[in-house]
């Protein structure tokens, strides 16, 4: 198979995102995410996903399986909820809020994220995260201002 067939292609300036085993108090997003590129994640213990897809039109929808129930909650939102489901909205743009805990995602792509750990991760372990291909670091006590995911690319190229 040619080389050329392999290849992932990147948008200059794309960024990522990776969040491994995040957890936050209950009422605490753990994941606020406006982003276009693309999103893959899981919810391994209990959890709530809500997935806006402010363009339904441009032929990419989000797919989330394996969640025990969910509810429209707007023209463009649905809010979904259970035990060890998947989620992936790739390919347009989407504000995704991640509540619970066991959260595991992978973005890449543009826009910003705001981030939530446990404050006490004596009881329940934070998780970690990684920005932009960073150094992994534990997810925060209190929310983070809103980082930017993506590289600024100059403009003179």
């Amino acid at each position: 198979m040619p080389a050329a067939a392999l290849a992932i292609r990147e948008v200059p300036g794309d960024g990522t995102l990776v969040v491994k085993n995040g957890s936050a108090p209950r009422g605490s997003a753990v994941v606020t995410l406006v982003i276009r590129g693309a999103v893959i994640g899981q919810i391994t213990a209990q959890g709530t996903v809500v997935i806006d897809d402010p363009t339904p039109l441009d032929g990419f929808a989000p797919e989330v399986t394996g969640y025990s129930g969910s509810k429209q909650t707007g023209d463009t939102t649905t809010r979904y909820s259970g035990i060890n489901f998947r989620f992936r909205a790739v390919g347009g743009s989407y504000k995704i809020t991640i509540y619970g805990s066991g959260v595991d995602l992978v973005a890449s792509g543009h826009g910003n994220v705001i981030l939530t750990g446990s404050p006490d991760d004596s009881l329940a372990p934070d998780g970690r995260y990684s920005l932009n291909g960073g150094d992994f670091r534990s997810l925060p006590a209190v929310a983070t201002k809103q980082l930017t995911i993506g590289i600024p690319t100059s403009a003179t190229g």
